[in-house]
Order: structure tokens, then C-alpha cells, then sequence
């Protein structure tokens, strides 16, 4: 669960007031960092396990509540480690939010080492956001992780400096004024003629502009009314929002764009949003969930559109530049008798040309008006062998103008097939679609000379496309359909870091699960492309089905190798059940009547 820009302090305040019952009592147990920007805890609860998670990312920060918690890859961190040796097997006294700022203060008891508790401090202030763990005791700093560091990841500990937390510029709480003091505060800005929002929020914690500006709406101002009947105006709906707040009467909200995907979060309903495009929901926690599931599919979506678009331009280009050479090459061999009347002319007035011209104009007494023919030559060869290299051209354009004319009508086809996927992929609406275009295209390949034999390995990589599937973090999953078929998908459309999978011992398909460059899979979709596997294999009816998996890096092809077959090194092994349920649900298009090998 994830919040974004649009999700204000006042979001956070109810996330908070919902984490802070289910957190107080709470065991904590290991903490690891899944990226540079986050912090997740184990904690042990009578529920069982849970995941509390922290993200100080500048443009999408987090706090959520895991059940279970979530196994995320991660790096080793020198800051997560010293968490951990202080805080293990400490309780979680209380979890709250600082005023009505985007900083989460998690109180924890005292252990041996600091027998005074401990707080984190998770500072949600775009760039200059971080973690600080505090002695509360001292008040000094245990350990500090600023992911903006210069130093790599930031991952270090600045210890026994004196915790200050980050200047409020000025601005006041909005839950300890009255009516006076709000009139006092907001009064100058207005007098100067500032936005009513943009004082709002330069003047109080806690508003964005999208609160700001509800709140304006609310307060129906006057232009032609005073600076002092302005701020009246405006207190009333402000003195309103903050009552609901300090009672915690939420009525969260996430607010949808005009395409219908949610674009935004609310803690109130919002008067300048229309009403069918706010959805109300019972709690923030699960207006959270449902809006980053939202907004997760679109991220992936969008991700996937960048890196297809980025891939269908190079193969644009490449396709094009190769349609520029043929040209080339047609141009040449457009008159391939010319050629043959060169080398003839050269050889009857071989006694008249003198060794070392570079152009020479000979009559031609086979055009119909009998004008020279001008002749290249290369003045560091003889008159002889100027006319073999012309005959020998003539031979050349005689056998490569129909393999030139094949090729740029097939060059011509694809690209014309590459604009039309690079249009439909700019305007595709779901990942599968995505998914589907990219499976379909595939690089240019370069077609044998005329009477050269094609190797096993052309051969091998021609097969059918793989079918897609989409696992349940949005990665996809490619799974090949023959021998064929399985060789194009490990050995043409698989990059070095995807990871590659195949049931142990038994014959199947090779299935790919498309990775970015660094990441690892993550174990949801390890396990389902792992079942996938075993599906696609002559184990499917086994209880227990050993699937092999390694990056495809890893792989090579032994000489002379049949169709679909591998050396594999440094491979792991996962023991799944074959799941039909899993295969219809991950893909609807699936079917028993698909099977192969």
C-alpha cells in the first residue's frame, strides 16, 4: 500500500490513528531495507506475524500494515542491521504522526544496550527525507540513513549528534487555533493579495493544495468582501475540517481521473471533485490498499509501455537503416547488363586506355544513339582486371536483384508492422495487450546469401510465439510451445538477466519471467511461473514436480543439441504442485487442450 503526493498529512493522520491499536504491543523481529528509500519491520503479534512498512521515497512514500508480512528482495544495510541489534524482541509502545507533519514517530521499549527505548523517525519530506533512530534518553542520535547521500546508498550510522527535527517554517498546527488567532494568522497573505489556498498551507501543517483548495471552495469568498471577512469566511469550514479531524470522524476517499483509474486520496469527501468520482470508503487503510492495487497495475503498465516503445524504436531504426542499404543495393544492380557492356568496351579499347585513368568515355556502339558510356575504373588495377571486376558484377546483379527486391518488400513489411504495434502500443489499455506486442515482435534477422546453408541454430530459432502470461505482481511470464518454440524463447526473446525455469528431469517448456536489469523475482511470482512449468511438462498429473530455475545468463547451448534442449549452471530447484487453476486464472485464454511435449 502505497500513498502518493495527492494523499496529504491528513491521509496519514488517519493511517496512523488505524496502525497505532495493532501495532502497540508488538514484538519486533527482524528489519530489512527492499530498497534505499524503505524500512520493513517483522513484528510478531497474537494474530501472528505482520509487516509494518515505511518508505520515505520522494514522489511515492508508504506506510502500510502487511498481514503477512511481505518477504521483499533486498540488499544488505548497515542501518537495518543496527535496528536490529538495538531493537530486537523490543515492544512497539506507540506509533504516531508529528503534528500534522509527513514524519512517523515509532516509540519503542528499552533493551539491554538502551534501556530508555528508542525512537524511529521516518521523515517524509520529499529529498530530504530519511530514518533516524533516537536514544530517548539522551536524545541523541543511534543511526541516520539519508537515501540522498552522496555516499551510495546512504546506508551508515551518524552517532551521539542531538535528534532536531525538521524546521516547520513558520507554520502552526491548525488543531490549537481559535477563531482569532486563524483571522490574525491568514490576514497578511490575503491583504497581499496571495491565493486563499496558497495561504492556507504556507501558513498550517498538514494541507495540500488539493485540501486547500476544497477548503477555499467550501468557504464561497467574496471578491468585493474585506481581508478580515475573507479569513471569517474561511474559518468556518477550516474550524469544520479540524473538529472532524480531532474527533477522527474520517470518510476517506479515493478520487478517480477522467479515465476512470484512481488518481489521488482523500481523508474527507471533496466538494470540488464530483461526487461519482470519489468512492467512500469504511477505512484509509483500505482505501489505501484499493487505490495502489489501482495505481500498481498502472505503474507496471506504464513501465511496460516505456521499455516497449523504447525497444520498438530501436527496432524501427535498425529496420529502416537496413531498408537504406538495400536501397543502396538495388541501385546497383537496377541495369545489370550495363556492367557486362563496360567490361566489353574495356577489353576492345584496352590499346587506347592508358593505365592509371580513373574515368574514361568510350562509344558505345550498342545504345541506339551510339554515345560514350562513361566508365569508372581503379587506376591501381589493369585494364583487364577492371573489366573482370565489371563482369563479375553483372554476375552479382543478376543473382542479388531478386534476393534485394525480397528483402526490402520484407523490410517494407515490417516496418509498416512495427508502426502499426509502436501505434497500438501507445494507446493499449491493459498489460496483457502490452504483453501480446511484445511477445510478437521480433528482431530482423539476417537472411543467408544466396547458396549458403543455414546453421542449426537459425534453424532452431524460428518457432511459434510464446503464450504470455501475467503473475500476480504484474510480471510477465513467457512460456514456449514446442521444441522450436522453446529455443526462440531462450535463445532469441529471453535477456541475459530474466530468470528462466524448467521441470526437473522431464520433458516441458521453457518458461522466462521477464525481470528488470538487477532485480530478482519476487517469490509469488517465483512460485507461479515454477508451477507453470511443472503445468507444461510431462509431470502435470505428479503431486510434486521439481522445477529447475537460473538466470538465463547461465544457460548456454550444447553443439549440435536438438530443439529445446540446455547446459544449465548455477541453478536452484523449487518443489511446486501443478496448478490448472493457477494456469486459467493467470491466463483465461489457457486450456487442457494446450498441452504439449
Amino acid at each position: 500500500m502505497s500513498i502518493v503526493r495527492l494523499m496529504d498529512a491528513l491521509c496519514l493522520h488517519a493511517l496512523i490513528r488505524e496502525a497505532q491499536p495493532v501495532l502497540r504491543g508488538a514484538k519486533i523481529g527482524r528489519a530489512v531495507q527492499p530498497d534505499r528509500w524503505s524500512l520493513l519491520l517483522g513484528f510478531q503479534r497474537g494474530r501472528g506475524p505482520g509487516g509494518f512498512l515505511l518508505s520515505v521515497r520522494p514522489d511515492d512514500p508508504v506506510v502500510a500494515l502487511l498481514w503477512p508480512p511481505r518477504v521483499a528482495p533486498h540488499a544488505p544495510s548497515r542501518f537495518a542491521d543496527l535496528f536490529v541489534s538495538r531493537t530486537k524482541g523490543a515492544l512497539v509502545e506507540r506509533v504516531e504522526q508529528l503534528g500534522l507533519e509527513r514524519i512517523v514517530a515509532l516509540h519503542v521499549s528499552g533493551t539491554a544496550e538502551t534501556p530508555g527505548g528508542m525512537t524511529l523517525y521516518a521523515e517524509m519530506l520529499g529529498p530530504r527525507g530519511g530514518f533516524v533512530l533516537v536514544d530517548r534518553t539522551s536524545g541523541n542520535v543511534i543511526g541516520r540513513h539519508r537515501p540522498h547521500s552522496r555516499h551510495g546508498t546512504g546506508q551508515g550510522a551518524e552517532r551521539d549528534d542531538a535528534y532536531r527535527p525538521p524546521p516547520d517554517r513558520g507554520r502552526v498546527d491548525p488543531r490549537s487555533v481559535e477563531a482569532e488567532e486563524f483571522c490574525r494568522v491568514v490576514s497578511p497573505g490575503l491583504a497581499r493579495g496571495i491565493e486563499p489556498a496558497r495561504v492556507l498551507m504556507s501558513c498550517f501543517t498538514g494541507f495540500s493544495p488539493i485540501m486547500a483548495t476544497d477548503l477555499v471552495a467550501r468557504a464561497s469568498l467574496s471578491s468585493i468582501a474585506s481581508t478580515i471577512e475573507q479569513a471569517r469566511s474561511l474559518w468556518k469550514p477550516f474550524a469544520d475540517l479540524i473538529g472532524r479531524l480531532s474527533k477522527d470522524e474520517f470518510e476517506p476517499r479515493v478520487l478517480l481521473g477522467n479515465d476512470g483509474q484512481a488518481s489521488g486520496l482523500a481523508a474527507f469527501p471533496l466538494v470540488t471533485i464530483p461526487a461519482d468520482r470519489q468512492v467512500a470508503y469504511a477505512t484509509m487503510s483500505e482505501a489505501v490498499g484499493d487505490y495502489c492495487a489501482d495505481r500498481g497495475s498502472i505503474v507496471a503498465r506504464e513501465e511496460a509501455r516505456s521499455a516497449l516503445l523504447r525497444r520498438l524504436r530501436r527496432e524501427i531504426a535498425t529496420a529502416a537503416r537496413l531498408s537504406a542499404r538495400l536501397e543502396e543495393e538495388a541501385a546497383l544492380y537496377r541495369e545489370p547488363d550495363l556492367y557486362t557492356r563496360k567490361g566489353q568496351l574495356l577489353l576492345a579499347n584496352r590499346s587506347a586506355i592508358r593505365r592509371g585513368e580513373r574515368v574514361i568515355a568510350l562509344p558505345d556502339h550498342g545504345h541506339p544513339n551510339g554515345r560514350a558510356l562513361e566508365i569508372e575504373l581503379d587506376p591501381a588495377r589493369s585494364i583487364e582486371e577492371n573489366a573482370r571486376r565489371y563482369f563479375a558484377l553483372h554476375r552479382k546483379a543478376k543473382r542479388g536483384a531478386e534476393i534485394v527486391r525480397v528483402r526490402l518488400a520484407e523490410t517494407a513489411a515490417r516496418l509498416e508492422k512495427l508502426g502499426d504495434q509502436f501505434a497500438e502500443a501507445q494507446g493499449a489499455m491493459r498489460l496483457e495487450a502490452l504483453q501480446r506486442i511484445e511477445a510478437a515482435v521480433g528482431p530482423i534477422r539476417r537472411r543467408p546469401a544466396t547458396g549458403e546453408k543455414r546453421g542449426a541454430s537459425a534453424r532452431d530459432a524460428e518457432g511459434p510465439e510464446p503464450r504470455v502470461f501475467n503473475s500476480s505482481d504484474g510480471l510477465s511470464i513467457l512460456v514456449g510451445r514446442s521444441g522450436p518454440g522453446n529455443d526462440r524463447l531462450t535463445w532469441r526473446l529471453a535477456r541475459p538477466h530474466d530468470l528462466w525455469l524448467h521441470a526437473q528431469g522431464t520433458p516441458g517448456s521453457h518458461v522466462v519471467v521477464r525481470l528488470q536489469k538487477g532485480k530478482q523475482a519476487p517469490p509469488r511470482t517465483l512460485r507461479e511461473a515454477a508451477q507453470i512449468a511443472a503445468y507444461y511438462s510431462r509431470a502435470r498429473g505428479e503431486a510434486k514436480v521439481p522445477v529447475d530455475y537460473a538466470l538465463r545468463k547461465y544457460l548456454r547451448k550444447p553443439r549440435a543439441g536438438a530443439p529445446g534442449v540446455v547446459l544449465l549452471s548455477r541453478e536452484k530447484t523449487i518443489v511446486v504442485q501443478p496448478d490448472p487453476g493457477l494456469v486459467r486464472r493467470l491466463h483465461p485464454t489457457a486450456r487442457e487442450r494446450d498441452r504439449e511435449v
